[in-house]
This record gives structure tokens, sequence and C-alpha cells, in this order.
């Protein structure tokens, strides 16, 4: 374009900021490390690695260090979703049961003025959009039963620690009461690991290997998996939690904490069974931008298609 000169001159002031800002978090100790990559057009234009990938041992951050990316896992579930819907095996309206029974009929947990809640039957099936859109009314276990979901064992979005699979414990979900009607407002919780089960009842395949067969792999991504091999261990970031402003080395592998999990969780070494799609994967700043890239030119990258300019509007607006 015209003015690509100047866009870039802009840039490179910011980018500056961006760095100066990064080296002072590291030396304020207010974080253990940081990668962060920056592409635009299609062109990195901002590579950096920043402080300690494992801070006591001494060793620097890497650009090719593999972090657990959390929640970013649900973008990859999302897109399988709709690769499965243009392949006619649903549509968003569908409501979840029609794929998972355990969810055709569901309730919802209302706050009593006094004091506990009532259980009252949702208005309407949850549909896959609503899944999609956290709005189903589905938390992470909090709001007004959240006494049922806590005695249920079901709290957090932590499951690298679980034995079963994640099926499992999403068919469980289904009998406790939500925090909202579906429809009626925004809830962050289990949707997308609903949606990750849902990926693997349409697939015939477990999350991990629809995942690895039509986004990981095609896409380069060679470093994203739900579990690390044995000879990248060398190259997992250590989590460090926020602790009175500074970054803090958190226990290994860790424990339940209020909402949560605080640790270095369960992802080398097993036990490897429950691919949450919600929350999970490993994955690199390089290998997390191709997927990205892929989004940002309309869901197709390096000659490959992987889903419709119709479906990646679907899911940015």
């Amino acid at each position: 374009t015209h003015n690509d000169t100047a866009h870039h001159t802009l840039s490179r002031d910011r980018l500056a900021k961006l760095d100066a800002v990064m080296k002072q978090y590291i030396t304020d100790g207010k974080l253990g490390g940081a990668v962060i990559k920056i592409n635009q057009h299609g062109r990195e234009v901002f590579s950096e690695a920043y402080g300690w990938r494992d801070r006591e041992a001494g060793v620097a951050m890497q650009e090719d260090t593999i972090f657990r990316i959390a929640s970013q896992t649900k973008a990859l579930t999302s897109v399988s979703i709709m690769m499965l819907m243009e392949e006619g095996k649903l549509v968003l309206e569908d409501p979840v049961g029609k794929f998972l029974p355990e969810w055709q009929k569901t309730t919802v947990a209302v706050a009593k003025e006094k004091g506990g809640y009532d259980v009252v039957p949702a208005k309407r099936p949850i549909t896959i959009r609503d899944l999609l859109s956290h709005t189903a009314g589905v938390s992470y276990g909090t709001g007004p039963g959240e006494k049922a979901w806590r005695d249920a064992g079901i709290f957090g979005w932590y499951f690298a620690d679980k034995d079963v699979p994640v099926s499992s414990v999403v068919s469980k979900m289904a009998k406790l009461p939500m925090a909202a009607q579906p429809g009626e407002q925004w809830v962050y919780g289990y949707n997308t690991d609903i949606l990750g089960v849902v990926v693997e009842k349409l697939s015939g395949k477990s999350l991990d290997v629809f995942l690895k067969e039509r986004l990981i792999d095609p896409l380069g991504m060679t470093d994203t998996a739900f579990c690390l091999p044995p000879e990248k261990t060398n190259r997992l970031a250590v989590v460090y939690s926020a602790v009175d402003g500074k970054a803090e080395r958190a226990p290994s592998p860790g424990k339940w904490e209020g909402s949560g999990h605080i640790g270095q969780g369960h992802y080398a070494g097993g036990p490897c069974k429950a691919f949450a799609g919600g929350a999970g994967l490993l994955s690199t700043a390089h290998d997390y931008s191709r997927f990205l890239e892929m989004l940002r030119q309309g869901g197709t990258f390096e000659g490959r298609r992987y889903i419709s300019p119709a479906s990646v509007d679907l899911m940015s607006h």
C-alpha cells in the first residue's frame, strides 16, 4: 500500500516502547518471562524472548519455548466445530442434546433472597451456538448452584490431572444446575470443553487426534499437543504466579486453590487421558501464529483451505 513506509515507521516507535516495557517487567520481577511475536500482513515484524524459561535454574526464555496455552485451546476446538458444520454434520442451532443425549434437558440454579437456591428447568435446550458464544449459562462451577458443582468434584478449568476422558466429566455436568438460562447472558465456563466432546462424538476420534490430523499437522504446528513429549521437557516454560505484584514460582504439579489449579500442572508425565477443548494444549508463539494467520486469511494458509471465509466471518462477528 502507498502508506506502507509511514505505517512501519510508526510501528517501530511502538515496538521500541513494547520492548522497553517487557524488559522493565522482567527487571521488576513482575513477570518470569515471555515470548512476543507480531506479524503484520502475514510478515513477521517483531519476535523477541524476554526473561526466564526457568528463573531459578538461570535458563533464559527462548523463542521456541513451549507454553501452556490454556484457553487459547478454545479457538482450535471452535474451528473444529465449524469444520464439522461445513461437512453437514451439525448446524449451529442444533441442540447439544442431539449429539450428547444427557444434555437434552438441563436445569438452572436460581438464587433465593435468603440464601440457597431453587432449581428450575431450562426454558429451552442449549444449542451449539450457545456453547460457541458462551451464552449457554454454563460456568466453571460458579453461580448460585456452586455447592452442587463442588460436591460433584467439577470445578475450575483444569483437566490435565484427570485419568478419565473429558466426555465422562461432561456427561456428569449435564445433571448439575447451570448458572443462567440458555441465551440470556454471557457466562464463561465449560462451553468449549463440551464442544470438544461433540467433536469426538461426530468425528469418531479423540480430540487430540482430530486436532492433530485436521489443524496441527497440516498447519505445521510442530510443538502443539496436549502432552509434552519427554524429549521436549527442557523447553517447557515454568509457571510463575503473581503474588503481591511479583512473579513467584508455582508449586509442582500444584493443587486446586479457590477457582482453579495453581501450579506447573500434569502436562509432562501424564496421566494424559483428558483432552480438554477448553484449556489444555501446549504450544509455541511460532505455532500459534500459524493458526492465527490461517484465520486472518479467511480460513486458508499456504495453499490449503481449512474453513470457509463465511465460517471465519461467523466466528469473528
